[in-house]
C-alpha cells in the first residue's frame, strides 16, 4: 500500500476519534474491506457509520490532506441521537391497496425489529412506487433510444445529409438529458438478453456521457464523446463472427483481426460529417491504454486523448458486465472492483474515479446485503453520497412488484454490510429481487 505524502504526516486513530474533514488510509489491501478505495476524504457522518458497520476499528489520518485538524475540536463533535423505540407487532397486509392510503401501513417483521416506524415502511412503499414509475419512463426511453442508435449504425453509409442530421438531434438530446438537473440513473428490467452491438453502443454512450458530465466536459465536448460512443465499434461489423465474438481472446491471428476492428471503425465514421475530429481521435484510441500496452498504436499517458480515455474505462466496464459470448457476465461490482485493483495501470485514475463517482459505489445491479441482514438490489445511485444508494429490499410479505425501496441517505441505521454473487443469494430472494443476466442503464428525468 502507497501512502501520500511523508510518514510523519499520517498517524493511526480509532473510529470514534474521526469527524468529516479528516482523510483516512484503510489499511490491510483490498481483500480486508469492502471500499472500492483504501484512501478518500470522510464527507459525511454516515461514512463512520460504514466503518464501524465493516468492522473496522482503526485507520491511517492523513494529517496533510485533511480539512480539519486530528484530533478534531471538541465543538467538532458529532451529535448523537437515540434509536426510536420498536413498535408492537402487527401483521402486514397481505394485498397492498392500489389508492392512495389514509393510515400509515403496519410496518412488517423485518422493519418492526430494527425500530422503524410503520411511516418507515409506508415511505418505503411509497419510493418503491414512484422508482418504478421512473424506470418505466427509462424504460421507453431505452427502447426509443436502441431502435434510434440502430438505424444511425445501420445507415451510417448512407448518400446524403439526412442520417448526419437524425445523429446529430440523437445525440443533441441525450446530451441536453444527462446534463438536466434531475437526470437519473436507473437499472432497467428490460432487454436484459439483448447481445447486439447497437446493445452496448447505447450502454456505452450513456455512461459515457454521465462521466464527461462528472468530469465537467463542456457541452461540445459531450456531444463529441456521444458521437464517439454510438460509432466507436461499428468496425465489428466487418469481422467474420468468430473474430467477433472472440473478442481479441482468441489465438494471436484472430487477436490481430479483431483489433482491425478500430481502424474499421474510424474509416466507417469519417463518412458521416457529424463525426467531428475529437470524436474521430476518440474512436481510434478507444483501445489504447494509459501504461501504453493497448492498441493499435500503443501510446501511453495523455497522449491519449481525453474523449478516448473515457471510452476506454466504459467500454471495459460494459465488455466484463456484458460480454458479447456470453448471457452471464461480473457482477457490477465485481466488475468495478476488478478495475481498480487488477486493471487500474490500463486507465487514468481521474477518469476511473470519475467514472466510478458515475455509476456510485455500489452500482445499480449489484445485490448486497445489508447491516441488519436483509437482501437487496440496488437501483438507483445517490450522486452526492455514492455510498448511499436506493435499495429494493427482499420483503416476502409483500408482492415482488411493490417492493419497498429504501433510500440509504434517508435510513439512518441501515447500510450496506457486503456485495454479493448470485451463487451466495437463496433462490427465494433471486426470485423475487430478479437481478438481470445483461445490465442494462438509461437515464430518466423528473416530473
Amino acid at each position: 500500500m502507497f501512502g501520500f505524502g511523508k510518514d510523519e504526516n499520517r498517524v493511526k486513530a480509532k473510529i470514534a476519534d474521526l469527524r468529516p474533514g479528516h482523510f483516512i488510509e484503510l489499511e490491510g489491501g483490498w481483500f480486508a474491506h469492502n471500499f472500492i478505495r483504501s484512501k478518500f476524504l470522510i464527507e459525511s457522518p454516515r461514512v463512520l457509520d460504514e466503518l464501524r458497520a465493516a468492522g473496522i476499528q482503526s485507520v491511517l489520518v492523513h494529517l496533510d490532506k485533511s480539512t480539519i485538524p486530528f484530533p478534531a475540536p471538541p465543538d467538532l463533535d458529532l451529535p448523537r441521537t437515540e434509536a426510536p423505540a420498536p413498535v408492537e407487532a402487527t401483521a402486514a397486509q397481505e394485498t397492498p391497496p392500489t389508492t392512495p392510503l389514509t393510515e400509515p401501513r403496519p410496518a412488517p417483521p423485518f422493519l418492526r425489529n430494527n425500530g422503524a416506524t410503520p411511516a418507515t415502511f409506508e415511505q418505503a412503499l411509497q419510493r418503491g412506487s414512484e422508482m418504478r414509475r421512473r424506470q418505466e419512463a427509462a424504460e421507453q426511453a431505452h427502447a426509443s433510444a436502441l431502435q434510434e442508435t440502430q438505424f444511425v449504425m445501420k445507415n451510417l453509409l448512407a448518400p446524403g445529409a439526412a442520417v448526419a442530421e437524425r445523429t446529430r438531434e440523437f445525440v443533441s438530446n441525450a446530451v441536453a438529458t444527462v446534463i438536466s438537473d434531475d437526470a437519473t440513473l436507473h437499472l432497467l428490467s428490460s432487454r436484459h438478453g439483448e447481445m447486439s452491438l447497437r446493445f452496448h453502443s447505447l450502454q456505452v454512450m450513456t455512461l459515457s456521457l454521465l462521466t464527461g458530465k462528472r468530469m465537467g466536459l463542456s457541452e461540445t465536448e459531450l456531444q463529441d464523446l456521444a458521437t464517439a460512443a454510438l460509432f466507436h465499434d461499428c468496425g465489428i461489423g466487418r469481422l467474420q463472427d468468430s473474430v467477433r465474438m472472440s473478442a481479441g481472446s482468441g489465438s494471436r491471428i484472430e487477436q490481430e483481426a479483431y483489433q482491425s476492428h478500430v481502424l474499421y471503425s474510424v474509416e466507417m465514421a469519417r463518412s458521416c460529417s457529424v463525426v467531428s475530429k475529437p470524436a474521430l481521435a476518440a474512436i481510434l484510441t478507444h483501445h489504447e491504454t494509459f501504461n501504453g500496452t493497448g492498441y493499435p498504436k500503443k501510446i501511453a499517458g495523455e497522449e491519449i486523448p481525453l474523449l478516448g480515455r473515457v471510452l476506454a474505462v466504459v467500454d471495459r466496464y460494459d465488455y466484463l458486465v456484458n460480454p458479447p459470448a456470453s448471457p452471464l457476465g461480473m457482477t457490477p461490482a465485481e466488475t468495478l472492483l476488478r478495475l481498480f485493483q487488477q486493471e487500474g495501470a490500463r486507465f487514468d485514475k481521474k477518469v476511473l474515479h470519475a467514472f466510478a463517482k458515475s455509476i456510485g459505489i455500489y452500482p445499480p445491479g449489484s445485490i448486497v446485503q445489508l447491516s441488519d441482514g436483509r437482501y437487496g438490489i440496488v437501483i438507483g445511485v445517490n450522486a452526492d453520497a455514492l455510498m448511499c444508494p436506493s435499495v429494493l429490499v427482499y420483503e416476502p410479505s409483500v408482492p415482488k412488484g411493490q417492493a419497498p425501496v429504501l433510500d440509504l441517505l434517508e435510513t439512518a441505521d441501515v447500510n450496506i454490510k457486503n456485495c454479493l454473487a448470485s451463487v451466495m443469494v437463496p433462490k427465494e430472494v433471486l426470485d423475487y429481487l430478479n437481478p438481470r443476466g445483461r445490465v442494462a442503464y438509461f437515464y430518466s428525468r423528473g416530473g
